[in-house]
Protein backbone atom coordinates (compact mmCIF):
# COMPACT_ATOMS: atom_id res chain seq x y z
CA UNK A 1 0.00 0.00 0.00
CA UNK A 2 0.89 3.24 -0.36
CA UNK A 3 0.36 6.25 1.61
CA UNK A 4 0.26 10.23 0.51
CA UNK A 5 0.20 12.83 3.14
CA UNK A 6 -0.98 16.21 1.70
CA UNK A 7 -0.55 19.38 3.26
CA UNK A 8 -2.20 22.46 1.30
CA UNK A 9 -1.19 25.50 1.32
CA UNK A 10 1.92 24.57 3.18
CA UNK A 11 3.94 27.93 2.93
CA UNK A 12 0.56 30.08 4.42
CA UNK A 13 0.17 26.68 6.98
CA UNK A 14 4.06 27.67 8.35
CA UNK A 15 3.52 31.44 8.53
CA UNK A 16 0.37 31.00 10.41
CA UNK A 17 1.72 28.64 12.97
CA UNK A 18 5.09 30.96 13.93
CA UNK A 19 2.24 33.80 13.74
CA UNK A 20 -0.92 33.35 15.78
CA UNK A 21 -2.05 36.82 14.31
CA UNK A 22 -1.98 35.63 10.78
CA UNK A 23 -4.67 32.65 11.13
CA UNK A 24 -7.65 35.15 10.25
CA UNK A 25 -5.74 36.56 7.49
CA UNK A 26 -5.82 36.00 4.02
CA UNK A 27 -1.57 35.58 2.94
CA UNK A 28 -0.10 36.41 -0.38
CA UNK A 29 3.85 35.10 -0.02
CA UNK A 30 6.29 36.71 -1.78
CA UNK A 31 7.06 40.01 -1.63
CA UNK A 32 4.73 43.59 -1.40
CA UNK A 33 1.27 44.16 -3.49
CA UNK A 34 3.12 46.40 -6.28
CA UNK A 35 5.71 44.18 -7.19
CA UNK A 36 5.80 42.21 -10.71
CA UNK A 37 7.13 39.41 -9.53
CA UNK A 38 5.45 36.23 -9.60
CA UNK A 39 3.73 35.25 -6.03
CA UNK A 40 5.28 32.64 -4.04
CA UNK A 41 2.60 31.25 -2.50
CA UNK A 42 -0.92 31.98 -0.65
CA UNK A 43 -3.56 30.91 1.31
CA UNK A 44 -6.74 29.19 0.63
CA UNK A 45 -8.85 32.38 1.00
CA UNK A 46 -6.63 34.52 -1.58
CA UNK A 47 -7.14 30.85 -3.85
CA UNK A 48 -10.81 31.18 -3.43
CA UNK A 49 -10.78 35.03 -4.88
CA UNK A 50 -9.51 33.40 -8.43
CA UNK A 51 -5.81 33.70 -7.61
CA UNK A 52 -3.64 31.02 -9.28
CA UNK A 53 0.04 30.32 -9.35
CA UNK A 54 2.03 32.20 -11.32
CA UNK A 55 0.19 35.37 -11.49
CA UNK A 56 2.08 38.61 -10.48
CA UNK A 57 1.99 40.14 -6.88
CA UNK A 58 0.25 42.91 -9.17
CA UNK A 59 -2.70 41.31 -10.16
CA UNK A 60 -3.32 39.16 -6.63
CA UNK A 61 -3.77 42.58 -5.14
CA UNK A 62 -5.98 43.43 -7.62
CA UNK A 63 -8.12 39.48 -7.40
CA UNK A 64 -7.85 39.58 -3.62
CA UNK A 65 -6.81 43.53 -1.91
CA UNK A 66 -7.74 42.49 1.43
CA UNK A 67 -4.61 39.92 1.81
CA UNK A 68 -2.09 40.41 3.66
CA UNK A 69 1.72 40.52 1.44
CA UNK A 70 4.23 39.25 2.90
CA UNK A 71 8.18 37.75 1.95
CA UNK A 72 9.01 34.46 1.35
CA UNK A 73 11.03 32.58 4.56
CA UNK A 74 12.48 30.11 2.16
CA UNK A 75 14.89 28.64 4.39
CA UNK A 76 12.00 28.24 7.54
CA UNK A 77 9.61 25.80 4.93
CA UNK A 78 12.18 24.32 4.72
CA UNK A 79 12.97 23.27 8.20
CA UNK A 80 9.20 22.47 9.04
CA UNK A 81 9.49 20.30 6.05
CA UNK A 82 12.16 18.07 7.72
CA UNK A 83 10.11 18.21 10.51
CA UNK A 84 7.40 16.33 8.91
CA UNK A 85 9.91 13.95 7.28
CA UNK A 86 11.44 13.12 10.64
CA UNK A 87 7.50 12.05 11.92
CA UNK A 88 7.40 9.86 9.23
CA UNK A 89 10.48 7.82 9.16
CA UNK A 90 9.07 6.85 12.16
CA UNK A 91 6.32 4.96 9.99
CA UNK A 92 8.46 4.11 6.98
CA UNK A 93 11.77 3.99 5.35
CA UNK A 94 10.84 4.95 1.93
CA UNK A 95 9.59 8.62 1.74
CA UNK A 96 8.92 10.49 -1.44
CA UNK A 97 8.97 14.07 -0.59
CA UNK A 98 7.61 16.44 -3.80
CA UNK A 99 8.18 20.03 -2.75
CA UNK A 100 5.24 21.96 -4.40
CA UNK A 101 4.54 24.76 -2.34
CA UNK A 102 5.84 27.62 -4.40
CA UNK A 103 4.76 28.27 -7.60
CA UNK A 104 7.32 29.47 -10.58
CA UNK A 105 9.71 26.48 -9.85
CA UNK A 106 10.55 24.18 -13.55
CA UNK A 107 8.09 21.46 -12.07
CA UNK A 108 5.60 20.06 -14.13
CA UNK A 109 3.43 18.88 -11.54
CA UNK A 110 2.76 22.46 -10.53
CA UNK A 111 0.71 22.67 -13.55
CA UNK A 112 -1.72 20.13 -12.32
CA UNK A 113 -4.37 20.19 -10.01
CA UNK A 114 -2.10 18.41 -7.66
CA UNK A 115 -0.22 21.69 -7.83
CA UNK A 116 -2.75 24.40 -7.38
CA UNK A 117 -2.97 24.43 -3.99
CA UNK A 118 0.92 24.63 -3.37
CA UNK A 119 1.16 21.83 -0.90
CA UNK A 120 3.66 19.46 0.58
CA UNK A 121 3.31 15.85 -0.19
CA UNK A 122 4.85 12.99 0.58
CA UNK A 123 4.27 9.63 -0.60
CA UNK A 124 5.44 6.25 2.06
CA UNK A 125 5.84 3.03 1.10
CA UNK A 126 3.66 0.60 3.40
CA UNK A 127 4.70 -2.47 1.97
CA UNK A 128 2.32 -5.12 1.87
CA UNK A 129 -0.06 -4.09 4.66
CA UNK A 130 -3.90 -5.05 3.98
CA UNK A 131 -5.81 -1.94 3.50
CA UNK A 132 -7.19 -2.24 7.12
CA UNK A 133 -4.07 -2.36 8.92
CA UNK A 134 -2.76 0.31 6.72
CA UNK A 135 -5.73 2.76 7.37
CA UNK A 136 -4.99 2.10 11.52
CA UNK A 137 -1.45 2.59 10.48
CA UNK A 138 -1.71 5.58 9.00
CA UNK A 139 -4.43 6.84 11.37
CA UNK A 140 -1.80 6.59 14.12
CA UNK A 141 0.47 8.38 11.95
CA UNK A 142 -1.80 11.39 10.85
CA UNK A 143 -2.41 11.87 14.85
CA UNK A 144 1.86 12.23 15.49
CA UNK A 145 1.84 14.52 12.56
CA UNK A 146 -0.70 17.23 14.30
CA UNK A 147 0.73 16.49 17.35
CA UNK A 148 4.62 17.29 16.66
CA UNK A 149 3.90 19.65 13.54
CA UNK A 150 0.99 21.36 14.16
CA UNK A 151 -0.08 20.93 10.93
CA UNK A 152 -3.35 19.37 9.19
CA UNK A 153 -2.53 16.87 7.04
CA UNK A 154 -4.84 14.84 4.24
CA UNK A 155 -4.35 11.52 3.65
CA UNK A 156 -4.47 9.27 0.93
CA UNK A 157 -4.16 5.55 0.90
CA UNK A 158 -4.44 3.26 -2.43
CA UNK A 159 -2.53 0.33 -4.01
CA UNK A 160 -0.80 2.52 -6.18
CA UNK A 161 1.32 6.41 -5.97
CA UNK A 162 -1.35 7.88 -8.56
CA UNK A 163 -4.32 6.87 -6.78
CA UNK A 164 -2.80 7.76 -3.34
CA UNK A 165 -2.11 11.12 -4.66
CA UNK A 166 -5.44 11.88 -5.71
CA UNK A 167 -7.47 10.69 -3.07
CA UNK A 168 -4.98 12.99 -0.76
CA UNK A 169 -5.40 15.62 -2.98
CA UNK A 170 -9.26 15.78 -2.99
CA UNK A 171 -9.32 15.00 0.94
CA UNK A 172 -10.10 17.24 3.77
CA UNK A 173 -7.47 18.28 6.27
CA UNK A 174 -7.11 15.71 9.05
CA UNK A 175 -8.98 13.08 7.08
CA UNK A 176 -7.96 9.82 5.55
CA UNK A 177 -9.38 8.88 2.29
CA UNK A 178 -8.68 5.14 1.76
CA UNK A 179 -9.48 3.30 -1.68
CA UNK A 180 -10.29 -0.50 -1.67
CA UNK A 181 -7.38 -2.07 -4.24
CA UNK A 182 -10.39 -3.22 -6.58
CA UNK A 183 -12.18 -0.02 -6.63
CA UNK A 184 -9.70 2.09 -7.62
CA UNK A 185 -10.82 2.84 -11.56
CA UNK A 186 -13.83 3.94 -10.04
CA UNK A 187 -12.58 5.90 -7.64
CA UNK A 188 -10.49 8.09 -10.45
CA UNK A 189 -13.52 7.57 -12.97
CA UNK A 190 -15.00 10.75 -11.63
CA UNK A 191 -11.90 12.83 -11.38
CA UNK A 192 -10.13 15.97 -13.54
CA UNK A 193 -8.07 14.50 -16.11
CA UNK A 194 -5.70 17.73 -14.88
CA UNK A 195 -4.44 15.42 -12.18
CA UNK A 196 -2.21 13.79 -15.09
CA UNK A 197 0.91 15.47 -16.03
CA UNK A 198 0.04 16.41 -19.88
CA UNK A 199 1.12 19.22 -22.28
CA UNK A 200 -1.20 22.21 -22.50
CA UNK A 201 -1.64 21.24 -26.03
CA UNK A 202 -3.01 17.64 -25.17
CA UNK A 203 -5.52 19.32 -22.43
CA UNK A 204 -6.71 21.46 -25.21
CA UNK A 205 -6.95 18.38 -27.83
CA UNK A 206 -8.91 16.38 -25.07
CA UNK A 207 -11.53 18.97 -24.14
CA UNK A 208 -12.19 19.57 -27.52
CA UNK A 209 -13.01 15.73 -28.20
CA UNK A 210 -15.17 15.70 -24.79
CA UNK A 211 -13.18 14.06 -22.37
CA UNK A 212 -12.87 15.90 -18.83
CA UNK A 213 -12.48 13.18 -16.71
CA UNK A 214 -10.15 10.27 -16.29
CA UNK A 215 -12.78 7.62 -16.38
CA UNK A 216 -13.34 8.90 -19.92
CA UNK A 217 -10.17 8.99 -20.87
CA UNK A 218 -9.94 4.79 -19.36
CA UNK A 219 -13.00 4.14 -21.44
CA UNK A 220 -11.19 4.65 -25.12
CA UNK A 221 -9.30 2.19 -26.81
CA UNK A 222 -5.57 2.86 -26.41
CA UNK A 223 -4.89 2.00 -30.10
CA UNK A 224 -6.99 5.24 -31.04
CA UNK A 225 -5.56 7.32 -28.25
CA UNK A 226 -2.13 6.71 -29.45
CA UNK A 227 -3.08 7.40 -33.14
CA UNK A 228 -4.55 10.88 -31.89
CA UNK A 229 -1.45 11.56 -29.24
CA UNK A 230 1.26 9.44 -29.77
CA UNK A 231 2.71 6.88 -27.99
CA UNK A 232 3.36 9.11 -24.71
CA UNK A 233 -0.43 8.85 -23.70
CA UNK A 234 -0.27 5.47 -23.22
CA UNK A 235 1.44 6.42 -19.40
CA UNK A 236 -1.60 8.88 -18.49
CA UNK A 237 -3.93 6.37 -19.32
CA UNK A 238 -2.77 3.53 -17.61
CA UNK A 239 -3.17 5.79 -14.81
CA UNK A 240 -6.48 6.77 -15.44
CA UNK A 241 -7.73 3.15 -15.32
CA UNK A 242 -5.87 2.81 -12.16
CA UNK A 243 -3.42 -0.21 -13.13
CA UNK A 244 0.15 1.97 -13.65
CA UNK A 245 2.60 1.11 -10.63
CA UNK A 246 5.41 3.55 -9.72
CA UNK A 247 8.60 3.03 -7.96
CA UNK A 248 8.82 5.61 -5.02
CA UNK A 249 11.99 8.05 -5.39
CA UNK A 250 13.12 7.67 -1.86
CA UNK A 251 16.48 10.09 -2.01
CA UNK A 252 15.68 13.65 -1.57
CA UNK A 253 15.11 16.22 -3.67
CA UNK A 254 18.34 17.96 -5.38
CA UNK A 255 19.74 20.35 -2.94
CA UNK A 256 19.60 24.07 -5.25
CA UNK A 257 21.09 27.34 -4.32
CA UNK A 258 19.21 30.76 -5.93
CA UNK A 259 19.61 34.51 -6.48
CA UNK A 260 16.61 36.58 -7.81
CA UNK A 261 16.83 40.11 -8.58
CA UNK A 262 13.48 42.32 -9.66
CA UNK A 263 14.17 45.57 -11.57
CA UNK A 264 11.89 48.65 -10.52
CA UNK A 265 11.02 49.26 -14.25
CA UNK A 266 11.77 46.41 -17.53
CA UNK A 267 15.62 46.74 -18.51
CA UNK A 268 16.36 46.74 -21.87
CA UNK A 269 20.60 47.63 -21.22
CA UNK A 270 22.80 44.53 -21.28
CA UNK A 271 25.10 46.16 -19.75
CA UNK A 272 23.13 46.78 -16.34
CA UNK A 273 21.42 42.85 -16.63
CA UNK A 274 25.35 41.71 -16.90
CA UNK A 275 26.18 43.89 -13.88
CA UNK A 276 23.57 41.64 -12.02
CA UNK A 277 23.86 38.66 -12.84
CA UNK A 278 27.71 38.47 -12.46
CA UNK A 279 27.10 39.73 -8.48
CA UNK A 280 24.66 36.99 -8.37
CA UNK A 281 27.14 34.24 -9.53
CA UNK A 282 29.36 36.16 -7.18
CA UNK A 283 27.28 35.67 -4.01
CA UNK A 284 26.63 32.06 -5.24
CA UNK A 285 30.01 31.23 -5.68
CA UNK A 286 31.30 32.78 -2.46
CA UNK A 287 27.91 30.78 -0.87
CA UNK A 288 29.79 27.33 -2.62
CA UNK A 289 32.99 28.27 -0.97
CA UNK A 290 31.50 28.62 2.33
CA UNK A 291 29.40 25.12 2.21
CA UNK A 292 32.49 23.59 0.54
CA UNK A 293 30.25 22.50 -1.99
CA UNK A 294 30.50 22.71 -5.83
CA UNK A 295 27.39 22.90 -8.43
CA UNK A 296 27.23 20.82 -11.58
CA UNK A 297 23.94 22.93 -12.90
CA UNK A 298 23.52 26.32 -13.84
CA UNK A 299 20.20 27.83 -14.73
CA UNK A 300 19.67 31.22 -15.75
CA UNK A 301 15.54 32.39 -16.17
CA UNK A 302 14.71 35.96 -17.44
CA UNK A 303 11.43 37.57 -16.76
CA UNK A 304 10.30 39.69 -19.62
CA UNK A 305 7.69 41.77 -20.76
CA UNK A 306 6.67 38.78 -23.51
CA UNK A 307 6.83 35.95 -20.72
CA UNK A 308 9.97 34.59 -18.75
CA UNK A 309 12.75 32.48 -21.43
CA UNK A 310 15.29 29.81 -19.54
CA UNK A 311 18.65 28.36 -19.94
CA UNK A 312 20.42 25.98 -18.55
CA UNK A 313 23.91 23.77 -18.74
CA UNK A 314 25.20 20.77 -17.17
CA UNK A 315 28.77 21.17 -16.44
CA UNK A 316 31.28 18.35 -17.12
CA UNK A 317 32.83 19.29 -14.18
CA UNK A 318 31.39 20.56 -11.17
CA UNK A 319 32.70 23.97 -9.67
CA UNK A 320 32.57 26.71 -6.92
CA UNK A 321 35.24 28.90 -8.78
CA UNK A 322 33.92 32.64 -9.44
CA UNK A 323 35.61 32.98 -12.63
CA UNK A 324 34.46 29.70 -14.23
CA UNK A 325 30.79 30.38 -13.22
CA UNK A 326 30.40 34.12 -14.12
CA UNK A 327 32.02 32.55 -17.33
CA UNK A 328 28.85 29.99 -17.31
CA UNK A 329 26.15 32.46 -16.79
CA UNK A 330 27.54 34.48 -19.48
CA UNK A 331 27.09 32.01 -21.93
CA UNK A 332 23.53 31.33 -20.80
CA UNK A 333 23.07 35.24 -21.24
CA UNK A 334 24.28 35.03 -24.95
CA UNK A 335 21.96 32.73 -25.69
CA UNK A 336 18.85 34.79 -24.99
CA UNK A 337 16.95 36.73 -27.66
CA UNK A 338 15.35 39.56 -25.78
CA UNK A 339 12.83 41.69 -27.70
CA UNK A 340 11.25 43.46 -24.95
CA UNK A 341 12.11 44.74 -21.56
CA UNK A 342 13.60 42.79 -18.65
CA UNK A 343 11.70 42.66 -15.60
CA UNK A 344 13.43 40.31 -13.32
CA UNK A 345 16.12 37.58 -13.64
CA UNK A 346 16.94 34.05 -11.19
CA UNK A 347 20.27 32.69 -11.31
CA UNK A 348 19.71 28.89 -9.90
CA UNK A 349 22.59 26.04 -9.03
CA UNK A 350 21.31 22.55 -8.02
CA UNK A 351 22.90 19.22 -8.46
CA UNK A 352 25.64 20.36 -5.50
CA UNK A 353 28.14 17.72 -4.49
CA UNK A 354 30.60 17.97 -1.68
CA UNK A 355 33.96 19.47 -3.13
CA UNK A 356 36.50 16.99 -3.04
CA UNK A 357 40.23 17.37 -3.64
CA UNK A 358 42.22 17.04 -6.35
CA UNK A 359 45.74 15.94 -7.05
CA UNK A 360 47.73 17.81 -9.22
CA UNK A 361 49.58 15.52 -12.00
CA UNK A 362 53.78 15.75 -12.28
CA UNK A 363 52.76 14.18 -16.10
CA UNK A 364 53.67 17.15 -18.21
CA UNK A 365 50.41 17.36 -19.53
CA UNK A 366 48.53 20.71 -18.69
CA UNK A 367 49.73 24.24 -17.58
CA UNK A 368 49.29 23.23 -13.97
CA UNK A 369 52.12 20.26 -13.93
CA UNK A 370 54.49 22.90 -15.88
CA UNK A 371 54.53 24.78 -13.18
CA UNK A 372 54.67 22.20 -10.78
CA UNK A 373 58.03 20.99 -13.21
CA UNK A 374 59.71 24.13 -12.68
CA UNK A 375 59.36 24.24 -9.27
CA UNK A 376 60.48 20.82 -9.02
CA UNK A 377 63.82 21.78 -10.99
CA UNK A 378 64.89 24.59 -8.77
CA UNK A 379 64.20 22.69 -5.85
CA UNK A 380 66.89 19.59 -7.77
CA UNK A 381 69.17 22.60 -8.56
CA UNK A 382 69.69 23.56 -5.01
CA UNK A 383 69.69 20.48 -2.93
CA UNK A 384 71.87 18.63 -5.92
CA UNK A 385 71.60 15.85 -8.51
CA UNK A 386 69.91 12.51 -6.79
CA UNK A 387 67.73 13.53 -4.30
CA UNK A 388 64.34 13.85 -6.94
CA UNK A 389 62.87 11.95 -9.05
CA UNK A 390 60.16 11.93 -11.40
CA UNK A 391 57.55 9.21 -12.74
CA UNK A 392 57.31 8.78 -16.93
CA UNK A 393 54.36 6.71 -18.25
CA UNK A 394 55.90 3.45 -19.46
CA UNK A 395 53.29 1.05 -20.20
CA UNK A 396 50.11 2.88 -19.49
CA UNK A 397 47.69 -1.06 -19.69
CA UNK A 398 49.92 -3.17 -17.70
CA UNK A 399 48.16 -5.02 -14.93
CA UNK A 400 50.65 -4.13 -12.48
CA UNK A 401 51.07 -1.19 -11.44
CA UNK A 402 54.68 -0.39 -10.97
CA UNK A 403 54.72 -1.29 -14.35
CA UNK A 404 52.80 1.26 -16.00
CA UNK A 405 55.34 4.23 -14.98
CA UNK A 406 59.23 4.79 -14.42
CA UNK A 407 61.40 6.92 -11.91
CA UNK A 408 63.83 9.24 -13.25
CA UNK A 409 66.25 12.03 -11.94
CA UNK A 410 65.07 15.26 -12.37
CA UNK A 411 67.38 17.05 -14.55
CA UNK A 412 67.74 20.58 -14.06
CA UNK A 413 69.78 23.39 -15.96
CA UNK A 414 73.58 23.92 -13.70
CA UNK A 415 73.21 27.80 -13.81
CA UNK A 416 70.56 27.57 -11.12
CA UNK A 417 72.75 26.17 -8.99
Amino acid sequence: MIACVNLPYFAAAVERRSDDTLKQKPLAIGGHSWEARPVYAFSQEVAHRGVSPGMSLRLVNVLSPESHFLPAARPQYGRVSAEVVDVLTDFSDTIEPQELWHSFADSDLRQTAHGRTLPARYCLDLDSLPLAEASSFVGEMGKQMRAKTQLAPAIGLAQNKFTAQVAAAVARPNHLLPVETGNQADFLANRSIEFLSLGKETFRRLRLLGIRTLGQLAALPITALKEQFGAEIEPAYRLAQGEAVEALQSSPPKQQETRSHWFDDPVEDSQVITVVFRQMAHELAEQLQKTVFQARTVSLMLNCEEGPQQEFVTLHQPTMEVKRLTAVVQELFTAFEINSGVLGMTLAISDLLPATARQLTFFPDTAVSAQLQHTLENLAAKYGHGRFVQPALAEHYHPLPERRFQLTPVIHDPALA
